[in-house]
């Protein structure tokens, strides 16, 4: 994660859209988490960045969303919602435990057939038509229930470094990932675990 909301948007290091997803409130599990999805148009922001919605689709939904504010307020609330409830799958995940599905297969229910796939941007995505203003959710979803019906659902990680809470799927060898990014995450936690180990010795 980055200590720059802006920056910290179009980091993906969660390995699978659901994660990704999770991942969009930097700083999780610190005294001051940043939400980097305040509102309707970051959602749709974050789709074009992470390649889940084609173009067209997120055109007509931003002017949707313009049309209706209060709907599109009301699906950011669910949005942040499904990613609460992801973050508790994904925190079971990790720990062993089973994760409550009834969440899922209620959200689930409701969705339409998977539509056909369509290159876009450089990446392959869901042919969506922007009608519906719940259209972001709908790839979160999908790539939910694909990682807990393959093996990946065992090799979920969380981020060690302080404060940062991110997830991702630990393709490692041994699965020995400790960061969200050993670049980032990794390198500011040596440097403040040094830190705190030199002020330990002065003490001394």
């Amino acid at each position: 994660m980055s200590t720059d909301p802006a920056l910290a948007l179009t980091q993906f290091f969660g390995g699978r859209v659901c994660l990704d997803f999770a991942n969009t409130m930097d700083w999780r599990t610190s005294a001051a988490p940043q939400e980097l999805v305040p509102d309707y148009a970051t959602l749709l922001k974050w789709c074009r960045l992470r390649g889940t919605l084609p173009a067209p689709a997120l055109a007509r939904l931003k002017t949707a969303g313009e049309r209706k504010p209060a709907a599109a307020v009301a699906l950011t609330e669910e949005a942040r919602a499904l990613r609460a409830e992801i973050w508790q799958a994904a925190e079971a995940l990790r720990q062993g435990d089973r994760v409550s599905l009834e969440p899922f297969n209620r959200r689930l229910a409701a969705l339409p057939p998977q539509p056909r796939l369509i290159r876009g941007g450089g990446s392959y995505m869901h042919d969506l038509p922007g009608r519906s203003l719940e259209e972001p959710l709908w790839p979160v979803l999908w790539s939910l229930s694909a990682l807990l019906t393959s093996d990946d659902a065992g090799r979920i990680g969380c981020c060690n470094a302080q404060g940062c809470g991110w997830f991702f799927v630990d393709e490692s060898p041994n699965r020995t990932r400790l960061w969200c990014s050993s670049e980032i995450c990794g390198n500011r936690e040596r440097a403040r675990r040094a830190y705190a180990k030199r002020r330990a010795g002065a003490s001394a």
